[in-house]
């Protein structure tokens, strides 16, 4: 084992380079069946980062959409306490008392309450009644508040 033998192996996929992969030998040279075999594996790897990056698109389209049709179903005054509601929060969750942003806003609690019904079947939200502290809600959507953002 005096002697170790490296070989570098481009990742390619759709014409671009996704990585590298880095072997090495501690006795034998690579031979021509080994580097056959590599560049082989590498073909493989690269068809793996593709699939991968590709369901990581197919998902946030698919987040997208939801969120979209989701907004989608809401009446006027609806997204309106919508808009309002998200701006409460501090970050992805938070707390809500329906009866503060109803008299800010100047629309019915019942308004605010099937808005968040709306959302939270569509699966965008996760919200939890405290009674009288208010609602407790959680995005579970993070393209949710980006899709707002647009809107107003």
């Amino acid at each position: 084992m005096d002697f170790k033998y490296s070989t570098i192996v481009p990742v390619y996929g759709s014409g671009e380079r996704l990585g590298t992969m880095m072997l090495g030998k501690f006795e034998d040279e690579f031979k021509e069946e080994d580097l056959v075999l590599l560049e082989y594996s590498a073909t493989v790897v690269g068809m793996e980062i593709l699939r991968s990056k590709q369901e990581e698109i197919e998902e946030e389209a698919r987040k997208k959409a939801v969120v979209q049709m989701a907004i989608g179903t809401l009446s006027y005054s609806e997204l309106e306490a919508v808009e309002h509601i998200f701006k409460e929060l501090d970050g992805n969750e938070g707390l809500l008392v329906a009866s503060k942003i109803a008299d800010k806003v100047g629309i019915t609690r019942s308004v605010i309450v099937n808005a968040l019904r709306k959302f939270e079947s569509a699966g965008v939200i996760e919200s939890r009644s405290l009674g009288m502290k208010g609602t407790h809600i959680k995005i579970l959507n993070d393209k949710l508040i980006d899709e707002l953002k647009k809107l107003g």
